[in-house]
């Protein structure tokens, strides 16, 4: 399990969990697992491409105060659903575009995640909210750590880098749906066959 002395280089958070965070002002705790942020471009998109949405100005303000902490990632993924939206409209690039677009923020994470390859778990963080992202990475030849928001939250509590961070969070769970605290660590050494989704967080 992932610790403060680790000091993690990357923090990979989708959409979900940036919402959630930033309902509960949690943002800047993200801060506190030691590692740079990186803000896939699929992401930052769904989170701040349409700023009349809830929280979507508080996020792109907080990104934008990041500086150098935040590394923007363009993707493959990302490239495509642009060259898609640029195309003029018709009924066959309409449905390519709604294709493109299902579960692409998390494909774009999957994809960084992937070509950037960490060499041990606690290097790299994913938090993830949508069941998609575990079972995306269920499958892949390299470390990484799996979190939803409420384990992460659990963590930084737990590190006292925001004692009050978990009944922040607790207070927006009657608006935004939030799954257990959850944490799965993938071994590669590990036959895919044997391994299993994020499971509940052990108790302090």
């Amino acid at each position: 399990m992932i610790a403060p002395a680790d000091r993690q280089p990357i923090i990979v958070a989708d959409a979900g969990p940036l919402i959630r965070l930033a309902a509960a002002g949690l943002l800047d705790t993200l801060r506190g697992l030691n590692g740079r942020i990186v803000l896939v471009d699929r992401v930052e998109d769904e989170v701040v491409g349409d700023r009349t949405k809830p929280f979507a100005a508080e996020i792109a303000a907080w990104i934008e105060g990041l500086g150098e902490a935040v590394l923007r990632v363009e993707t493959v993924v990302g490239i495509g659903v642009q060259a898609l939206r640029a195309r003029a409209p018709t009924p066959g690039g309409d449905a390519l575009l709604k294709s493109a677009l299902r579960d692409s923020g998390e494909q774009a994470l999957r994809e960084f995640v992937g070509h950037w390859h960490p060499a041990e778990a606690a290097s790299a963080v994913v938090l993830y909210e949508d069941r998609t992202i575990a079972t995306l990475f269920l499958d892949v030849d390299f470390p990484v750590t799996l979190m939803t928001t409420r384990a992460f939250v659990a963590t930084v509590s737990r590190w006292g880098v925001n004692r009050d961070a978990v009944a922040a969070l607790e207070a927006v769970a009657a608006r935004y749906d939030l799954k257990p605290a959850l944490v799965g660590e993938i071994d590669p050494a590990v036959p895919v066959d044997l391994r299993t989704l994020p499971q509940p967080m052990a108790e302090d």
